[in-house]
C-alpha cells in the first residue's frame, strides 16, 4: 500500500484505492473510491465530494436495490429487476 504524509492538494480529484493517508488535508476535492483498501490517519476532509466508483459503485447500487440504504445524492433511483429470478 502506497503511503502518503503531510499532503494538502485542493480542488483535485483524488483516487483513495491502495493509499494510506497521514496527517493529510484534502481541500474542495473530488474524492473517488472505487472498493479496494484505504487506510487513513489524522486526515481531514474539508468541503469534499465522495464518488463510488467501479465495484464500490455497484454494491450501493445492490443495496440501494435492496431497499436496505437510501441512494447517496445524485445517484440515480435503481431500477426495477426485469425478471423474478435467473433464466
Amino acid at each position: 500500500m502506497q503511503v502518503i504524509e503531510k499532503w494538502a492538494p485542493k480542488g483535485e480529484t483524488i483516487y483513495m484505492d491502495g493509499k494510506r493517508y497521514l496527517n493529510c488535508i484534502f481541500t474542495e476535492c473530488k474524492i473517488v473510491y472505487g472498493g479496494g483498501d484505504v487506510m487513513w490517519e489524522n486526515t481531514q476532509f474539508i468541503n469534499c465530494q465522495l464518488v463510488f466508483d467501479g465495484a464500490a459503485q455497484r454494491t450501493i447500487a445492490y443495496l440501494t436495490n435492496l431497499g436496505l440504504m437510501k441512494p447517496p445524492t445524485g445517484m440515480p433511483a435503481p431500477v426495477a429487476p426485469s425478471s423474478s429470478g435467473p433464466n
